[in-house]
């Protein structure tokens, strides 16, 4: 319909850092290239300055009139996808609506606080009395003390780790801002305390003894074996499918609120609009301009329609100006999955090539409990300690890589420890003295700078 022809080359699987590596040293480059621009090593700009990919602000004012326009109505969405020089070198995928970045946080057997005629935790503190009642008082019913009250899947991870209980104590295990600058949660005191909850949270047997052994499927399937009461994982719309029986019910629940009053959260995609795959066109392409007028019919008009609800009369039809999903996509006669329609017919729902990402489309792909608990997680959450989409230089790269190998893992190694009582909460003094003598000012000195060029963007 545009009258473009693309022939497109995917690399296997896995291997798209090594196609990209070999393609950037052969020389040999397409016209365009969908990579994760943003966290590149050495930053977008140091491909542009090699003479591998254009600067894009001119061709994007002069022939892309529906990004200009979208980024003139949301300029901190523009800010986030451009360079600390105020240059834009990729066009990226951009989720719309606040709903689209909210699809993980904190869930709930409702089952089983309904069993025991328990509200809903609201705080850690009455976090901690539910856990101890899913302990002790049989909540699954079944008369085998099997419960868990908590697991996850180790310390650090923003998915499903247990160390996100430190949020409402407004602070995190990495990288945060605070006021105008950046913090490392692990030289806070408040972390301290953070870490003093969740350390007798695990001696009383309220979280998972083997949460340092769970992945995904090892910690779904306690769920769905009616043995976890509580866990941070992505939206429970995963757990419908196999526990909608009409008594099992998986709940999200607000960000829980600490001692302090703070109700933090630190999952990036709560923040950031932009993902970091993106494309930017190579000095190869001989047709720029054409290149960039055709990205822009992926920012407005028919093209975004089709990128967000696929073909009309066959996937999606208008209804009172709502594009309503058939159901040839949603209840597909000939018994295909859901899933693997929509990732087969919406461009936008799986793949991350530049649009923009429209929530009318995701919502009607929900079960009852996803959309209900993303209600839930958008409830006056402070994001505001969010770090922003940070630029570094080749050489800040190198210092941060070179001393973060060193404090990740004994950081890790060390909190763990104090978690499952092989080590007191107070050699988190000492944690403090070695990961300062590995360097972490250095790191933490970095991206302050980082940031304070991002807010002139």
């Amino acid at each position: 319909k545009t009258g473009c022809h693309v022939e497109w080359t995917h690399p296997a699987a896995g291997a798209e850092t090594e196609k990209f590596n070999l393609m950037i040293a052969s020389g040999n480059l397409p016209d365009m290239i969908v990579y994760e621009w943003s966290t590149v090593p050495g930053g977008a700009k140091m491909y542009y300055e090699d003479d591998m990919i254009l600067e894009l602000g001119e061709l994007i004012d002069k022939n892309m009139p529906n990004l200009k326009a979208f980024n003139t109505e949301r300029p901190e969405v523009k800010k986030q996808y451009t360079n600390d020089d105020g240059k834009i070198y990729y066009i990226p995928f951009i989720r719309k609506d606040k709903e689209l970045k909210v699809f993980l946080g904190p869930q709930i057997r409702k089952d089983w606080l309904l069993n025991l005629q328990l509200k809903e935790p609201k705080t850690t503190d009455e976090l901690r009395e539910v856990l101890r009642a899913f302990k002790t008082q049989d909540p699954n019913g079944n008369g085998k003390a099997d419960e868990i009250p908590m697991s996850g899947i180790g310390f650090k991870s923003v998915t499903q780790g247990i160390g996100n209980l430190c949020w409402a104590f407004g602070t995190h295990y990495d990288f945060y801002i605070d006021g105008d600058s950046v913090k490392y949660g692990i030289l806070e005191q408040s972390f301290t305390e953070a870490l003093d909850y969740i350390r007798g949270l695990y001696e009383e047997g309220l979280i998972d003894k083997d949460f340092l052994l769970n992945d995904r499927s090892k910690m779904d399937a306690k769920v769905i074996n009616n043995n976890v009461g509580f866990v941070y994982n992505y939206q429970p719309s995963n757990y419908y499918g196999t526990m909608n029986d009409g008594t099992r019910k998986i709940e999200g629940i607000e960000h829980l609120t600490g001692p302090h009053g703070d109700k933090k959260c630190y999952v990036p995609d709560y923040a950031n609009d932009v993902t970091k795959m993106a494309a930017a066109i190579t000095t190869a392409n001989e047709n720029p301009v054409g290149t960039a007028k055709w990205l822009d019919e992926f920012f407005g008009g028919k093209g975004l329609e089709y990128m967000n609800f696929g073909e009309e009369g066959k996937t999606f039809t208008w209804d009172n100006g709502y594009p309503r999903l058939t159901d040839n996509v949603l209840h597909n006669p000939d018994g295909k999955d859901t899933v693997g329609m929509l990732a087969k017919n919406i461009s936008a729902y799986e793949s991350q090539f530049p649009t923009l990402q429209d929530w009318r489309y995701y919502e009607q792909s929900l079960s009852p409990w996803g959309r209900e608990a993303i209600d839930k997680w958008c409830n006056d959450t402070d994001i505001s300690g969010i770090l922003p989409p940070l630029s570094f230089t080749a050489e800040e790269n190198n210092t941060i890589t070179q001393i973060m190998s060193q404090v990740d893992t004994y950081v890790e190694e060390n909190i763990n420890k104090i978690v499952v009582g092989n080590q007191a909460i107070e050699s988190i003094d000492e944690i403090r003295t070695s990961i300062k003598k590995m360097g972490i000012d250095k790191v933490l000195k970095i991206y302050n700078d980082a940031y304070k060029r991002y807010k002139k963007r």
